[in-house]
């Protein structure tokens, strides 16, 4: 079930009113009514794959509690732990994988072997990512023994199911026994509704609307087509803002809806292209995935623990599967190996700067920030003709066109309103607080993900619950809604 779409919209509103009623007279079936609830939402489309939450879930949660008893009787745990890694990613290299590998093999070594037509079950990579944690939590004993009911509520809770953003299981679980009274009910309903209507309103009037310059632009170079410089550069630059604001949409209608159930999710997005480097760029873009490899694939494999060489290859063998976590095609392993490269440049560069004790006058730092902002962008941008394109053919044509060394294409023409709207993208990213900057004051993320997210305070120009926000952004509701027609899922469901 798509945020973005009349269904959800129904579904949303007819579930909030039961939880709260529930809350109110039978807090007991919270809980219960949050997981049935949660796993009609997501058979919603696909009835089948239901079975396959349910497995993962049981069995993740077999294993887990048998590593927090091993544990605790001070017994080997390693045997199980590596049991549920095998099972949980062969469930992701099947399903997701399998067609990949085959075809490599048959192109690469001519093996002729039979490649699955397999349906891709919508969410297997976080539901998958966020049990993985768990597990190696229970191993480390930094995980209690939950109820199945506790274990499948966070496995299975809609509003971060689909799309994220990962959550570890001690940033949800304890959450579910709290109690709300009806103060603070109504700034949950106020906040989440206002968070959800910002999402909704970047997903249908600007994401929407966008998309089809960008995927003019990639379906010619996919079909073949020699790209020119103002086609390769309009219709990347396109596909930036795209990705940006269906991704922070996205994000921003998970935590709002999660909100409305007293509940909180960690910051997954926080301005990003303002960031003056690669590395800050991945504390604030998908922030839950970047901490998920780093503590759980980085740091395991060494971390900064072992030297300059180490390190360096430890960060590019996290962004190589990084990126491949992203989808079965090798476009979005050299992405990964693109943002891993970049990393290391980025960490030998800091290396080099301090030992020279190199700084910058404070006279020039407001322009050396601007530089650094849009070299850090010009960067990721680059790095995002690899991500969407299909194949490595395409992304060449894509990156001569941004070199002058394409073609001579037309695919792109439009007129002053849509120059108007380009312009205001630019002012947005650029120039705007954020969601996370807007809502601050009534918090609705985790806490401790403010600090670390470097959420910062815009005084007045924050939101504050009232008559006159309500209707204003009770009209950008509706303006949202009436843009439905432009219906399409959000970028990161296909992960």
């Amino acid at each position: 079930m798509i945020f973005s779409s009349y269904p959800y919209l129904i579904f949303l509103a007819l579930t909030v009113s039961i939880f709260i009623f529930l809350e109110a007279r039978l807090p007991g079936l919270r809980r219960t009514f949050l997981l049935l609830i949660s796993l009609v939402f997501y058979a919603w489309w696909r009835v089948d794959f239901l079975a396959l939450l349910l497995t993962s879930t049981f069995v993740n949660y077999a294993i887990g509690t048998m590593l927090t008893r091993r544990f605790r009787d001070g017994r080997t745990v390693h045997w199980l732990l590596i049991l549920g890694l095998v099972f949980n990613l062969g469930l992701i290299a099947w399903f997701k994988y399998a067609g990949l590998f085959a075809q490599t093999a048959n192109t690469l070594f001519a093996a002729d072997l039979p490649i699955p037509s397999l349906f891709l079950p919508l969410a297997i990579s976080f539901f998958t990512f966020e049990q993985i944690s768990y597990l190696v939590d229970a191993a480390a004993g930094k995980a209690p023994h939950y109820s199945l009911l506790d274990y499948s509520l966070f496995v299975a809770f809609f509003p971060h199911l689909i799309a994220g953003p990962i959550i570890r299981h001690n940033d949800l679980i304890p959450q579910f026994g709290t109690r709300r009274d009806s103060n603070t009910r109504a700034d949950d309903i106020a906040v989440g509704a206002t968070l959800f209507t910002i999402g909704l309103a970047k997903k249908t009037l600007i994401a929407d609307n966008i998309a089809p310059f960008s995927d003019a632009v990639f379906a010619a170079a996919n079909h073949g087509a020699a790209i020119g410089t103002a086609d390769a550069w309009m219709g990347t630059l396109f596909f930036a803002f795209q990705i940006y604001f269906d991704f922070s949409a996205y994000s921003d209608m998970a935590l709002g809806s999660a909100c409305m159930f007293g509940l909180r999710l960690p910051i997954n997005f926080n301005s990003p292209y303002k960031a003056t480097s690669i590395i800050e760029f991945w504390r604030l873009w998908h922030i839950s995935l970047s901490t998920f490899l780093r503590d759980y694939l980085y740091i395991p494999l060494g971390g900064n623990r072992h030297g300059s060489v180490r390190r360096y290859a430890n960060l590019l063998i996290t962004m190589l599967l990084g990126g491949l976590w992203h989808g079965a095609n090798w476009t979005f392993v050299l992405w990964g190996g693109l943002h891993g490269v970049y990393l290391i440049v980025n960490h030998a560069w800091r290396h080099v700067t301090r030992r020279a004790g190199l700084n910058v006058p404070k006279r020039f730092r407001p322009l050396t920030r601007a530089l650094s902002v849009a070299v850090t962008f010009l960067a990721t941008l680059f790095a995002w003709t690899v991500f969407r394109s299909q194949s490595f053919d395409s992304a060449l044509a894509m990156m001569a066109g941004l070199a002058g060394a394409g073609g001579d294409s037309h695919i792109l023409s439009f007129g002053p309103l849509a120059w108007a709207g380009f312009v205001a993208m630019f002012a947005i990213v650029w120039g705007a607080p954020n969601s996370m900057e807007i809502t601050w004051r009534l918090r609705p993320a985790l806490e401790s993900y403010y600090r670390d997210a470097g959420v910062r305070d815009i005084g007045r120009w924050a939101w504050i619950p009232g008559t006159r926000s309500a209707i204003a952004f009770g009209l950008l509701f509706v303006v949202s809604v009436m843009a439905l027609s432009n219906l399409s899922p959000f970028i990161y469901f296909q992960f």
